[in-house]
């Protein structure tokens, strides 16, 4: 307890009300996700979840292409332009990455329109109508996330992240309540994606007024946009093909249950991701506020700071999940028919074997962002690339025979080996120590 309590108040000198605030924030975006998971759950049943949550996951990886790596390469190049006060890139930057993103994600979206109303690919009414309405969140996110990357990349860690994690969530859960208590009208699928698209569209218009009010003085100046395509494109293609892999990593098991088994088992398995992913919740909100960090240490070459920030954010992600893993193993089929319902109770057996891969996922820390924010994304890509044709491998093998359990197996073996192999990158090219060890390569703790 006292070695606890004192890795807490390093943390503390670390991260100073900024990182408090942002994991503050992370815990509520957590809960309103949490929240909206349980309503959809027991409004909509396994099998109608089920239907929603497989055409989310499809319009997750369709939205891989519309965001081309953006988000990450806005935050570190943002930064960078900060510190060398180059105000014209900077501007260039912004433009030329919200352009790319509008062309691409109404593209995709208008594509992915006129390919499922022209062809009938076995899907239910059910399937297609709600997979449609969510064709909206592809455009609205993917600008959005170019929003918050920029606020996020002028250390405006909250406000970058307030309309994606708080407002989105916050809106849609207001929203599913209005269509319950308000209009007599019952909620399915459709109708529910249809809400999470219109909250996903406020919450985009609310970050674009935050950016417009948190731009610097010297860009809001207009300078003369000066544009680096050619090495913003290279640097974006490895960040693309990054957040592909990864996104198609955390979607195989959703997507590869919906086309194997019931859409009943589906809704169970989504509800035990969303639990799993409580766990994880550490990582996630220490990321949004050390990635300008490590842009910044690592520009300014200042190693030995970067080791003590890493190693402070892996310790502090290991010590927010180790708790909730313990509560997973003890309490979680209760805690699944209590807040669920009696059917998801099921889901405890996979919840289990998440919760130990991403408990082992907080242990190596923020591999995959150390790399992406020093120029090693290529790194990067190696070794999610490994772990997503492991997951597709694994899913197809043991999904078929065990269902739920099979696809829980597979994906946490291969968050396993997704970070055995970014942690020894991390090693070997820019010498830190990522895991809650930390001792960088032939230096100190």
């Amino acid at each position: 307890m006292p070695k606890l309590k004192f890795w807490l108040n390093k943390l503390l000198a670390q991260f100073p009300k900024t990182g408090l605030a942002s994991m503050a924030l992370m815990v509520g975006s957590t809960l309103l996700t949490a929240l909206v998971a349980v309503f959809l759950a027991r409004l909509l049943g396994p099998a109608g979840y089920g239907v929603y949550a497989f055409a989310f996951s499809l319009i997750t990886v369709l939205a891989i292409p519309s965001q081309l790596g953006l988000p990450q390469l806005v935050v570190r190049e943002t930064a960078r332009a900060q510190v060398n006060g180059d105000w014209g890139l900077m501007r260039g930057l912004w433009r030329w990455s919200s352009l790319s993103v509008w062309l691409f994600s109404f593209a995709v979206a208008g594509a992915a329109w006129a390919v499922m109303v022209s062809f009938d690919w076995g899907f239910s009414v059910a399937q297609k109508e709600t997979f449609l309405w969510g064709l909206v969140l592809i455009p609205v996110i993917a600008l959005g996330n170019i929003r918050g990357a920029a606020l996020r990349g002028l250390h405006r860690v909250i406000k970058g992240q307030l309309p994606e994690f708080i407002l989105r969530p916050g809106l849609f859960l207001l929203l599913i309540f209005a269509v319950l208590y308000l209009l007599p009208l019952k909620l399915g699928p459709a109708s529910a994606m249809a809400l999470h698209g219109l909250a996903a569209f406020v919450a985009f218009l609310v970050g674009a007024w935050i950016l417009y009010r948190e731009r610097p003085a010297p860009l809001a100046a207009r300078p003369a946009p000066r544009y680096q395509h050619r090495a913003w494109a290279l640097s974006a293609l490895p960040l693309a093909a990054i957040g592909a892999l990864t996104l198609i990593n955390s979607n195989t098991d959703i997507l590869m249950l919906g086309f194997m088994r019931s859409e009943h088992e589906v809704g169970i398995y989504k509800v035990v991701v969303t639990g799993a992913n409580l766990i994880i919740f550490g990582l996630q909100a220490i990321n949004m506020v050390v990635a300008p960090q490590f842009s910044r240490l690592f520009t300014q070459k200042r190693m030995d700071d970067l080791q003590k920030i890493v190693t402070s954010s892996s310790r502090a992600i290991l010590i927010i999940a180790l708790p909730t893993v313990i509560v997973v193993v003890l309490f979680g089929r209760q805690i699944l028919g209590v807040v669920f319902g009696e059917e998801y109770k099921a889901g405890y057996l996979p919840l289990v074997i998440l919760g130990l891969g991403q408990l082992f996922n907080a242990f190596f820390g923020s591999v995959s962002m150390l790399l992406n924010m020093t120029n090693n994304e290529r790194q990067t890509i190696k070794g999610v690339a490994v772990a997503a044709l492991t997951n597709v491998v694994l899913n197809a093998l043991l999904i078929p025979v065990y269902g739920i359990i099979g696809a829980a197996i597979a994906t946490s073996i291969s968050v396993v080996l997704w970070n055995l192999v970014l942690w020894y990158f991390v090693r070997k090219s820019i010498g830190i120590e990522s895991t809650v060890i930390g001792r960088r390569k032939g230096g100190g703790s």
